[in-house]
């Protein structure tokens, strides 16, 4: 018999700490409702529910990108439907002065002129967080990696905004004279008027184009913008939603809308600009004209409602995604409320068997002292 190592005591400590250290993991996984509450619990596991979390909360954000661009659609949709009204009735007005035994055709036309003048108001101000919707301008901006605008170095313009162009074309911008400068894309150009100093806006409105020079600039001066062929293209003629997160951040999670052209003075748009029904000739090609807008916008209405369509689907997909992943994190992450309450309860059996066993190995060496009698 031995008093300076109690052996039975040691070993009954040992296995107390062990259910001890058992009993306080089940605790922390019952009250705080998780599996995996430090990396030492399940390190491959709590890797893998890191994953899955960030996926889902990827794709939380990508349903949010759903619904805003369905918004963004409606409101596009209500637009280019009001101006569907609009020409319906500019075809009625055009086909009443089409007749030889039209009435008075400057009332009509009246009407008709500013008939336009709404559509073209239509288009100008149906924006979604400050993106105009209508104008062919969403989500186009310079393609800087293919263009030479600006390009010995000198801060020329402040800004250059576009909107509506042809993302095959090259635009060339050069100087005319001290006074005029021109835009042209290879067909087509416009030739417009500045002040040879200054800040201001360049406008090409036959292309959808505006310059903002700086304070500094001078046309004849080192700040020159135009003493050269200064060339750019365009890039993005197409709004893109973010409705997934799979990986393919810039091909498969995307739906794409096409660009919407409304604008009454292009080409690109309805280019009913130079209509007139002032005579029956004129209103007999207005007719024509017209049919062809409302060909466009019926257009535009179809691009709207199926890009609707496919984010509506894109959506439900992306929730049930969501469903699947969290219930897969779950299994990881989540405690077992009535396994974990299970646990709790042996092992707090075992606490309280532990230590009354403690105290009857703690009391064994006493014996010894009947020897000493």
């Amino acid at each position: 018999m031995r008093i300076n190592t109690n052996v039975d005591a040691l070993s009954t400590l040992r296995k107390l700490d062990k259910s001890g250290a058992a009993f306080s993991r089940s605790i922390g996984r019952l009250s705080s409702g998780f599996r995996i509450n430090t990396a030492a619990d399940d390190a491959a596991g709590l890797g893998i529910a890191n994953t899955l979390r960030g996926d889902i909360r990827a794709l939380q954000q990508a349903s949010r990108n759903a619904e805003q661009g369905r918004s963004l659609l409606q409101v596009a949709e209500g637009a280019t439907s009001e101006i569907q009204n609009i020409l319906e009735r500019m075809k009625e007005l055009a086909a009443q002065a089409a007749s030889s035994n039209s009435g008075d055709r400057i009332v009509l036309n009246n009407e008709f002129s500013e008939l336009r003048n709404e559509i073209d108001r239509i288009v100008k101000t149906t924006e979604f967080q400050n993106n105009k919707l209508l104008d062919g301008s969403f989500s186009q901006a310079v393609d800087a990696a293919n263009s030479t605008i600006d390009s010995n170095g000198a801060v020329q313009f402040d800004t250059i905004s576009v909107s509506g162009l042809d993302t095959a074309a090259t635009y060339t911008l050069t100087k005319v004279s001290a006074t005029q400068v021109k835009l042209s894309d290879g067909s087509n150009e416009q030739t417009v008027t500045v002040s040879s100093t200054g800040a201001q806006d360049v406008t090409f409105s036959a292309f959808g184009v505006k310059f903002r020079t700086n304070a500094s600039f001078d046309i004849s001066g080192n700040n020159d913008a135009f003493s050269a062929n200064n060339t750019f293209k365009v890039t993005g003629s197409s709004a893109q939603f973010l409705v997934s997160a799979s990986g393919a951040y810039s091909t498969d999670d995307l739906v794409t809308l096409g660009n919407l052209d409304l604008r009454v003075d292009q080409a690109s748009g309805l280019n009913i600009n130079t209509a007139s029904i002032s005579s029956q000739s004129n209103a007999q090609t207005a007719l024509t004209t017209i049919d062809s807008a409302i060909s466009k916008v019926s257009s535009a209405l179809a691009t709207i409602g199926s890009a609707q369509n496919r984010i509506d689907f894109a959506r439900a997909n992306t929730e049930a995604t969501i469903e699947n992943f969290s219930a897969a994190e779950s299994v990881i992450r989540d405690a077992d409320i009535a396994r974990e309450v299970t646990e709790m309860t042996k092992f707090q059996i075992l606490q309280q068997a532990g230590t009354a066993m403690l105290a009857q190995a703690n009391a064994a060496p006493q014996s010894v002292l009947q020897l000493l009698g």
